[in-house]
């Protein structure tokens, strides 16, 4: 049985971002952290990323950003923390050779903007795309992490990490996949930190983790474990990230027409949640 995610605190984003009330759209998608105090968030419906104090109060350094891109929105949010570079996901766009791709826009530590880029791997769809991503440095080689969205359950592709380097012009060229053996359906958020990754699935309202050998590319045997959220009401969390190695932050979207009235108090918010010791 899995067991259950502590809540360490939470509050509705529009009560942390100057001009915003509560008939704000704030659809947040994705989370990254800029140190232990500060957190990035995207959302879906908004060219913009806000930056956001972890105290979860109203701080005069909370505020909106304009992010330029190709598209509408952004499906998650990663940083490198060695540079301060800041790359946005786009789940899917129609590339030139009329191929769906995920691509990355990409903004220097001063939030001017650089580039956008694909990402090589096809997608099927445009909604069936990435949606979780991460940036890791390891043995001087610069990576994302992009999560893609379907497992078999889905009747769409394997879902996994597609794994990407770096190259010298500036974009990215596939690299590896790590498969993922969760029983999760249709993952909705990615975070890799500490050597260890953590994927959430609405759909099935859990949070799996698990730790990555580097070497074999591989999730590493019986490191894996499925946490549930504290309540039913959690069933919209898109974003997270490592804070600590027990300690996640997490952003939730708002609440879909079909689902239960009780997912509105906690949609459209920012969340901390702590793993229980074993």
């Amino acid at each position: 049985m899995s067991q259950r995610l502590k809540l360490v605190s939470e509050e509705k984003l529009f009560r942390l971002l100057p001009g915003r009330d509560e008939r704000s759209r704030l659809e947040a998608s994705g989370i990254a952290l800029v140190d232990d105090t500060t957190a990035l968030v995207v959302f879906d419906n908004l060219n913009r990323v806000a930056r956001i104090d972890l105290s979860l109060k109203l701080r005069k350094t909370n505020r909106l950003i304009p992010a330029p891109s190709l598209g509408l929105g952004f499906e998650d949010i990663a940083i490198d923390n060695e540079r301060g570079n800041v790359f946005c996901l786009i789940e899917a766009l129609e590339d030139v050779d009329g191929s769906m791709r995920g691509f990355v826009a990409e903004y220097d530590a001063n939030s001017r903007f650089m580039r956008c880029t694909p990402l090589g791997t096809r997608v099927q769809e445009a909604n069936k795309g990435f949606e979780g991503l991460a940036h890791i440095r390891h043995r001087g080689r610069e990576l994302l992490y992009a999560l893609s969205e379907g497992n078999g359950k889905t009747g769409k592709r394997d879902g996994g990490v597609d794994v990407f380097l770096r190259v010298r012009d500036g974009g990215w060229k596939f690299s590896h996949r790590i498969p993922l053996s969760s029983d999760l359906e249709d993952y909705a958020a990615l975070a890799y930190r500490f050597g260890q990754v953590a994927i959430v699935s609405q759909a099935s309202a859990r949070m799996w983790v698990a730790r990555i050998d580097e070497k074999q590319r591989t999730v590493v045997p019986g490191s894996q474990a499925v946490y549930r959220f504290p309540t039913k009401s959690y069933g919209n969390v898109e974003g997270i990230a490592w804070l600590t190695r027990d300690t996640l932050v997490a952003v939730s979207d708002r609440k879909k027409a079909g689902q239960p009235a009780r997912c509105a108090k906690k949609d459209q918010s920012i969340h901390i949640f702590r793993i229980p010791a074993d």
